[in-house]
């Protein structure tokens, strides 16, 4: 609450100098994101990082008006003018300007559970029904600062399996009351220079591959409060977030920090090292030297006086030829108790951009060993478990082979095969003593739940006064060994669709 007064209050405040435009930032559910993926793909556009999202809208909009007709199908063209026409201000604006919009809509589901490969096929929140969705949205800049605010009503907020009653909201986190389900998920207000950023609030964050959630930060949990920081240039940067998560019922203090290095050597070539400490424990203060950017890879601390929990990753985006790109990325966790270090993940990507105009098709293999993110401390059990932030999945083998096809401007349809393996190992449960760890195996724990899910996505839009969004994924989940139960297979239907309308965005010039 206090971020979005700061972001209103802030944006409503003259400019009292011209130095560069300030933009607020792209949300990570835009329809324009497959696009930008396939063109970064495919070398339209190399300002944009194939990793670190979401990008500002005049980062957005300044790539794709560098884009010139010869490189694009006239699909490709078509989409191009279309971000154009939306992301655009209008001439003669002012340096100050706010936007204000609104949507409504629902989702029908089949679960609850966010990702349609945990299918939940049993109890309340594996019940079809409807999921109603209202935002209240503002967003402004100025020629030194941008922020945005979206106060969500999200049936969601209530059905949440991740969560104890499936409550995702709490009287420390709703703007009411727990009944009402309104959360605010975007609130920030940040101060922008050429090479310097520094902000404050709720953003949604990824820091991964095309089509992969990030290990560290993802789009998948709900955002939360936190100072962020980028220093650089397009080509070398760095970037961060330290944030205290809301404390959901312990009695400790927890404090979270990430920093991530990346450098583009070439326009083919993209390098990035990242690293997250969780730390705290009871009457845990923040520690600067966990948050120092400087020292990323080298904690600075006596093992023995603070608890923490260190994961390191390593991103390489390679463009092997036009519309060909392999990626990878690798992560290491340990916590510094009991010998822990090192449990590992990876995941190695291909995408192939140049295939027929409009269309994308990627591939991952993901792997996470068993113990990743697990844990011997109760503080942190509730820092990874109810607030999380990059997947909240561990001991498993995924392959996924997916494609975003652009049949017109208006319509994306996005088949998908998803085969994944998934042991019984949970990194919310308590880290084995150590003396046990040499006689357990480190992948796929106790009967594995095996999940074959082909499905078919898709996006369709209606541009005009009042935008109409269609949005869907229909899928068949034929599972074998359901819940790690052995003999228990089934096959069921698993989806969503979901349709929002949306006001036309009002603008105000602030002089």
């Amino acid at each position: 609450m206090f971020a979005a007064l700061v972001a209103l209050v802030t944006l409503l405040a003259p400019p009292v100098a011209r130095g560069q435009d300030a933009s607020p930032y792209l949300a990570l559910d835009h329809w324009a994101y497959p696009v930008l993926e396939s063109w970064i793909a495919r070398g339209n556009i190399n300002s944009l990082s194939p990793f670190t999202r979401p990008y500002r809208i005049a980062d957005v909009l300044g790539a794709a008006e560098r884009l010139v007709d010869a490189d694009l199908s006239v699909v490709d063209a078509g989409l191009r003018d279309r971000l154009i026409a939306e992301l655009a201000r209008p001439a003669g604006s002012a340096d100050a300007h706010v936007e204000f919009g609104l949507e409504g809509g629902g989702r029908l589901v089949t679960q609850t559970h966010p990702d349609p490969l945990q299918a939940v096929l049993e109890g309340e929140f594996g019940d079809t029904r409807v999921l109603e969705r209202f935002d209240a949205i503002a967003s402004g800049a100025s020629p030194y600062l941008a922020g945005g605010v979206r106060l969500r009503r999200d049936g969601i907020y209530s059905n949440d399996p991740r969560f104890p009653d499936g409550q995702v909201t709490s009287r420390r986190d709703g703007l009411f009351t727990d009944d009402l389900s309104v959360r605010l998920e975007e609130a920030y207000v940040e101060f922008q220079l050429p090479h310097v950023r520094v902000g404050f609030g709720r953003l949604d964050r990824q820091w991964g591959p095309a089509g992969t959630d990030g290990f560290l930060r993802s789009a998948n949990p709900y955002s939360l409060d936190e100072l962020s920081y980028r220093f650089g240039t397009d080509r070398v940067f760095l970037i961060g977030t330290i944030a205290g998560p809301t404390d959901f019922g312990a009695d400790t203090a927890r404090y979270v920090s990430m920093h991530r290095l990346e450098f583009r050597p070439s326009d083919r070539l993209v390098l990035a090292v990242s690293e997250s400490v969780v730390y705290g424990g009871p009457g845990g203060r923040f520690q600067f030297a966990l948050a120092n950017p400087v020292s990323i890879w080298q904690i600075a601390l006596d093992d023995a006086e603070i608890p923490h929990n260190k994961l390191g990753q390593a991103d390489v985006w390679w463009q092997a030829s036009r519309g060909v790109v392999l990626t990878g990325s690798l992560l290491a966790d340990a916590t510094n108790r009991e010998g822990s270090c090192c449990q590992m993940g990876g995941t190695l990507g291909f995408a192939l951009a140049g295939l027929a105009p409009g269309l994308n098709v990627r591939g991952q293999a993901t792997v996470i060993q068993s113990l990743a993110y697990r844990t011997s401390l109760p503080w942190e059990e509730y820092s990874l478990d109810r607030v999380g932030f990059g997947w909240d999945k561990s001991d498993l083998v995924l392959a996924t082979l997916e494609a975003d096809w652009f049949a017109t401007p208006m319509l994306r349809l996005s088949p998908r095969l998803d085969i994944q393996v998934r042991g019984e190992g949970d990194f919310r449960q308590l880290r084995p003593p150590f003396e046990e760890l040499p006689d357990l195996p480190r992948l796929l724990l106790g009967t594995s739940e095996t999940t074959l899910r082909p499905a078919i996505g898709g996006r369709w839009t209606k541009n005009g006064r009042f935008r109409l969004d269609i949005e869907w994924d229909a899928g068949l989940s034929i599972i074998s060994d359901y819940g790690n139960v052995e003999g228990d297979d089934r096959t069921e239907f698993t989806g969503s669709l979901s349709i929002r309308l949306a006001t036309p965005r009002w603008g105000v010039d602030l002089h």
